[in-house]
C-alpha cells in the first residue's frame, strides 16, 4: 500500500513538473517574442536616428539638400566635394544600417518601405553611388541590394 501512495504521490509530482515546465516555457516564448519585437522598434530607431542627424546637418546647409535629394552630381570645387562626400558617407552609414538591421530582424517586417527609400536615395544622390561604389565593402548591405551602383 505504501509503494502505491508513494507511486501516485511520485506521478502527481511528475505531471505537476511537467506541466510547470510547460507554462514556464509559454512564458518564456512570450517574453521572446516580445523582447525581439522592442529590440527591432529600438534598431529601427536608431536607423532613423541616424538620418535625422543628418537631415539637421542638410537643415543647416541647405545649399547641399540637391545633392542628395535632386539629382546634382558631385561638385568639382574642392571644398565643396569634400563635404558632400563625407555627407554621402554618412548618409551610405545609414542606409547600410538599415538594410543590416531589416535583414537581421523578423520584426521589422513593416518596415518595408526602407528599401524603397534606399533605392530612392541611390537614384537621386550620385554622390552616394559615388562613395559606394568607391568602397562597396565598406557598405556591404547596400552594395548587396543594389549590386550594380555606378557613380
Amino acid at each position: 500500500m505504501a509503494a502505491l501512495t508513494f507511486g501516485l504521490i511520485a506521478s502527481l509530482a511528475a505531471v505537476l513538473s511537467i506541466l510547470f515546465a510547460a507554462r514556464q516555457t509559454r512564458e518564456l516564448a512570450r517574453q521572446t517574442v516580445l523582447n525581439n519585437g522592442i529590440s527591432a522598434a529600438s534598431a529601427v530607431h536608431n536607423s532613423l536616428e541616424r538620418l535625422h542627424a543628418i537631415d539637421s546637418m542638410l537643415f543647416e546647409n541647405p545649399q547641399y539638400i540637391h545633392y542628395f535629394y535632386a539629382g546634382r552630381p558631385v561638385p568639382h570645387d574642392e571644398e565643396e566635394r569634400l563635404r558632400v562626400l563625407t555627407l554621402a558617407n554618412m548618409f551610405a552609414d545609414s542606409l547600410d544600417y538599415g538594410l543590416l538591421i531589416k535583414s537581421l530582424a523578423p520584426e521589422t517586417d513593416n518596415y518595408e518601405c526602407w528599401n524603397e527609400y534606399v533605392d530612392g536615395m541611390l537614384a537621386n544622390a550620385p554622390a552616394i553611388r559615388f562613395v559606394v561604389s568607391q568602397h562597396p565593402t565598406w557598405w556591404p548591405s547596400l552594395s548587396h541590394h543594389s549590386p550594380n551602383i555606378t557613380p
